[in-house]
């Protein structure tokens, strides 16, 4: 039986065919701190970081130097596929290609994306190539006027590599006239092809290019302009199978080309190390890139050898110099990995709610039992904290048939008794409504707290709960976003965590706001912030705005060292210098607050807090003010 790898060219998180024959490869890994979930072009014998500019080459050329043979060398891109079915004649659009919904098992089937339809396409045939697309279609006259008219393409480039073909292979004449001066051809570099002509192409395709690099040079090109080499391989591929059928019987099959309209993501990520792996999962951008900093440097120093760390981080913007200098900071760390996900993969999130100063990246935590599915246990844990223990004292754990591990969320335990409004689409509503009403939490004593969880991805797994996430997501507005979801979804599954593990910092509000919680509360509040194994800046004041906050010196400790230490105090000496060192920084008052600071002593002694009376005060307010001032 023939052997065949066909390879999809993918630069960011997409979706994965099926088939074992066909193998996604990450091109331009090398220029990259972001994993996609598949194997890159940057090991062995590679080319990797010419991406830029060779598009899909590098991973020709890691293929042509690197990979298992088979009979049957091919590449398809991430988007665009053959034909392998019996059924040829499917619609086309203007350029040559059959559009496609997404990627699933019913597109697979459709277009024989399987090693059997493929080993029966490839019977009696040395090469299976697109359709041959008509430049026509583009108002070009031919294949070398396209390459002249063609936007961010310079035709000085293609005759240059046209003149070193020559040079070195003057018998393609006949074959480059043939090319140029014809309508159409075989774009995309697409193809599947016999191993010996596979390699053949290779060192005839490379020894061109090589040279050619000696030849041109980029005059202020843009990022598009610069693929040149890209461009030139697809029309130097032309000319080398023009070649070969003059001079050879090349068995040729003309298929057609599929395009996925709608990107999606199907990937998952493993575990870095294959024993002791401790997965501490991240989310950040670059605003909170100097609390990232701490936070990583935090768990390196509060690590032990017994475990391996592997630290993965949802990027949602983060800018390649803060990627390297949070990498940097566990590069002497034996037992330490960083890797990078851009969260951003999954379609779900572009049309979840969104309200300021939450960003779509706050829904990250619900993909973790997608993204992770291959784990038993994922820690995540929020940018802004600092640990002062061993996270991998949580990953172990015990968690049964529980789904999650968490800290109560005490805040909300105030917000309840306080009589505080909600925020959703349910209407006005106080906490302890909607809690009930819209969460569907019969205890409101059981709302946790989303800045450290263990997922018991083995437990999601079993249960779908994914699935269950998605559609407690899906069209719906809540309070605290995707935290209520998570309390929605895992009420009454959750095993809570001692308080010690999410240790709030107070925000400037420590002996304001918990003082006045249940008094039992409000011991366990004391006495966890005697010996934190986590604190949480959560809140408007951050230690990286203003040292007048609890818990500063812990965060500080964490930022010396690091290549954010200046850029902190710089911050820090400006917020002194401009007279908003404080807890609080003065902000213009709205006219609306000033006239409720006014009332507000009345309304206590009327309505103490927590009472019938201030709920009912409560509702009609807020009904008053969307009215009035939305």
């Amino acid at each position: 039986m023939k052997t065949v790898s066909i390879y999809t060219c993918h630069h960011k998180p997409s979706a994965f065919l099926d088939s074992s024959v066909i193998k996604p490869i990450h091109v331009g890994k090398a220029n990259s701190l972001n994993v996609i979930c598949c194997d890159g072009d940057d090991t062995g014998d590679n080319i990797s970081y010419k991406n830029p500019f060779y598009c899909e080459l590098t991973a020709h050329y890691w293929v042509w130097k690197n990979a298992i043979p088979t009979d049957y060398v091919g590449f398809m891109h991430y988007r665009r596929h053959f034909n392998f079915s019996d059924d040829q004649q499917k619609p086309e659009d203007n350029w040559g290609m059959v559009n496609c919904d997404e990627i699933n098992a019913g597109y697979q089937d459709e277009f024989g994306l399987n090693e059997k339809q493929i080993l029966k396409l490839l019977e009696n045939t040395d090469l299976i190539v697109p359709c041959k697309w008509s430049v026509k279609s583009a108002g070009s006259n031919n294949n070398y006027h396209h390459y002249k008219v063609s936007e961010h393409l310079h035709i000085k480039d293609y005759q240059t590599a046209i003149d070193v073909l020559l040079r070195q292979h003057p018998e393609y004449s006949s074959a480059v006239k043939h090319f140029n001066t014809a309508v159409d051809g075989y774009y995309t570099n697409m193809y599947v092809m016999k191993k010996p002509l596979f390699d053949e192409y290779s060192a005839w395709l490379f020894g061109i290019l090589d040279e050619l690099e000696d030849e041109i040079a980029f005059e202020n090109y843009s990022a598009q302009e610069k693929r040149v080499i890209g461009h030139i391989s697809e029309r130097l591929f032309n000319i080398f199978i023009i070649f070969k059928l003059e001079s050879e019987n090349l068995r040729i099959k003309e298929v057609q080309r599929t395009f996925i309209k709608n990107e999606t993501f199907n990937g998952k990520l493993g575990p870095y190390y294959s024993e002791r792996n401790i997965p501490i999962v991240i989310c950040s951008d670059d605003n909170y890139a100097m609390s990232l900093g701490a936070l990583v440097n935090s768990i390196v120093q509060n690590s032990s050898s017994n475990h391996n760390y592997d630290i993965v981080i949802l990027d949602n913007g983060l800018s390649q110099r803060n990627k390297e200098r949070v990498k940097n900071l566990v590069t002497h760390t034996a037992n330490m990995n960083v890797r990078y996900f851009d969260i951003n993969a999954f379609k779900e999130i572009k049309d979840a709610y969104i309200r300021p100063p939450f960003t779509a990246a706050t829904y990250s935590r619900l993909f973790i039992p997608k993204l992770f599915t291959d784990f038993e246990k994922v820690l995540f844990i929020d940018t802004d904290t600092v640990v002062e223990s061993d996270l991998a004292e949580l990953i172990e754990t015990p968690l049964g048939d529980n789904l999650v591990a968490a800290v109560q969320d005490i805040v909300m335990e105030g917000f309840v008794k306080f009589g505080n409004i909600a925020r959703s689409d349910a209407g006005v509503q106080t906490a302890e409504e909607y809690l009930k009403t819209r969460l569907g939490m019969a205890d409101t004593d059981n709302y946790f707290q989303g800045g450290i969880i263990v997922f018991n991805i083995d437990q999601m797994n079993k249960e779908s709960i994914f699935e269950k996430l998605m559609a407690a997501m899906k069209g719906q507005s809540y309070w605290f976003l995707d935290q209520d979801i998570m309390n929605k979804v895992f009420y009454g599954r959750v095993h809570f965590l001692p308080m010690e593990w999410n240790v709030y910092h107070g925000n400037g509000h420590t002996d304001v706001f918990y003082p006045n919680l249940k008094f039992s509360t409000y011991m366990r509040f004391l006495s966890a912030r005697r010996n934190p194994k986590m604190i949480h800046f959560a809140g408007e004041n951050k230690p990286w705005n203003t040292d007048k906050v609890d818990f500063y010196d812990n965060f500080i400790k964490n930022i010396q060292g690091t290549p954010w230490e200046k850029e902190v105090y710089d911050r820090l000496i400006d917020a002194e210098s401009s007279g908003q060192s404080t807890a609080i920084a003065l902000q213009p008052v709205l006219l609306q607050t000033r006239i409720k600071n006014k009332l507000m002593p009345y309304v206590n002694r009327f309505a103490p807090a927590g009472s019938k009376r201030r709920s009912v005060i409560a509702k009609c307010y807020y009904k008053f003010r969307r009215v009035v001032i939305g």
